[in-house]
């Protein structure tokens, strides 16, 4: 802390974190505002939240960061920031916004639901607890993935949730997800006005027999929830996520499920990568019925887990309803038809890198079975496609070598 006594709370920018300071400093703390790496390295949003994390943990060590007042502009900045609090040790207190990955922190007991978020801040540096590790623990962690599928939230959640239980030292969420996932369908979203009129409160109001009251920044989570929960978010198709597993390969992936859908299944179009995939696109030189398969795109392939926003846009432009697999992230705000995070990824030699052109394969989302027209043996003799990947020594070289699985966070091995 400063002779002056006054803690230094860590501010980033571009955030609505930003608009915090004034507040910040009449609550007795002393903003420390940083700028967010505009230059970063090439790859995908693991990479990016391990850049930021970075960037952060050395700012905040050379600065004397009592506190740090989180916000960003993307999930992956965000858990980046996260990750930073966790590896300094210090409380730590996320702005509250009506996002669903701040939504699935605000169930995590990370954001104040009731309170003004600088006194919060400045309260708990002047204390040095509670440190944000000391909030991450099972039940905690089930309340983010219940509150976050709930609000809308596609499989980045999972990565990122993942990546900072890692860094907490907490187990048994690979588990957990692959439990709790497939029961929590999105039941709102992003610009929904049922959660413009009731919030983030009213969401967790909403969830409140299936959440836990684990501690948060303030207290308990329930003590912020009101005693009565608001009507709940109309009938909606909403859109579920669920694991289809290959027994026999050990080969998982997870599927984005509509209200209709059975199974995501078609004849395989194999593509190296995100940009070969959208120029078959563009140019119309895909047919009704394929199955694209994108793949070199995963931690170690993209590298830092792509997420496949071009290829979706191609296809929304194109007018197309065509599925996609892939060892990436699939778009934000799909509702069905897609396939994605398979693993083990291309990368590292999975069965994605020994489809080709023309095999026939099928997602069973009743089942939750993967099931091809090609005998095992025939795909454990091909050769996997090579998945290029970063040479040297530099930052992405190095991520690329060790990068976990994306259930496991994506991060440096």
């Amino acid at each position: 802390m400063p002779k002056d006594g006054a803690p230094r709370i860590f501010v980033p920018v571009p955030s609505e974190a930003l608009g915090y300071v004034g507040s910040i400093l009449e609550a007795g703390g002393e903003p420390m505002v940083l700028g967010l790496p505009t230059e970063r390295p090439a790859g995908g949003v693991a990479l990016h939240r391990e850049w930021v994390a970075d960037w952060t943990e050395v700012f905040c060590s050379e600065h004397g960061i009592g506190a740090l007042l989180l916000s960003a502009t993307e999930p992956a900045e965000l858990a980046g920031l996260l990750v930073a609090a966790l590896r300094l040790d210090l409380p730590a207190v996320v702005v509250p916004t009506m996002e669903p990955f701040c939504i699935a922190l605000a169930a995590m007991g990370f954001a104040p639901l009731a309170e003004d978020a600088a006194k919060v801040v400045v309260e708990l540096a002047k204390a040095g607890r509670p440190r944000l590790r000391e909030l991450i623990e099972g039940f905690s962690l089930a309340n983010a993935l219940r509150a976050g599928l709930t609000a809308g939230a596609g499989p980045e959640l999972l990565v990122h949730l993942a990546a900072i239980a890692r860094e907490a030292g907490a187990t048994g969420l690979p588990q957990m997800i692959r439990v709790l996932t497939p029961e929590s369908p999105a039941a709102t979203g992003p610009g929904s006005p049922w959660l413009a009129e009731h919030g983030a409160t009213g969401l967790l109001a909403h969830l409140t027999d299936t959440l836990h009251d684990a501690r948060t920044v303030t207290g308990r989570l329930k003590e912020a929830l009101p005693p009565e929960p608001p009507a709940p978010p109309p009938e909606t198709a909403g859109s579920r996520l669920v694991f289809v597993r290959g027994r026999a390969s050990g080969t998982e992936v997870l599927c984005h499920r509509d209200a209709t859908g059975r199974e995501i299944s078609g004849s395989c179009r194999v593509f190296a990568s995100e940009e070969e995939a959208v120029r078959a696109v563009e140019n119309g030189e895909v047919d009704p019925g394929a199955l694209l398969v994108v793949t070199g795109c995963g931690p170690r392939g993209g590298p830092g887990l792509l997420r496949l926003d071009r290829l979706g846009g191609a296809l929304d432009e194109a007018n197309l309803s065509i599925p996609v697999l892939t060892d990436g992230l699939a778009p934000e705000g799909v509702s069905g038809g897609w396939a994605s995070l398979m693993t083990p990824e291309a990368a590292a030699g999975g069965v994605i890198s020994r489809l080709r052109d023309g095999d026939t394969l099928r997602l069973d989302l009743e089942e939750g079975l993967i099931r091809t027209g090609v005998v095992a043996e025939e795909i454990r003799r091909r050769e996997p496609f090579t998945v290029p990947t970063p040479s040297g020594s530099g930052y992405a070289a190095r991520y690329a070598r060790s990068a976990l699985p994306a259930l496991e966070g994506a991060g440096f091995g």
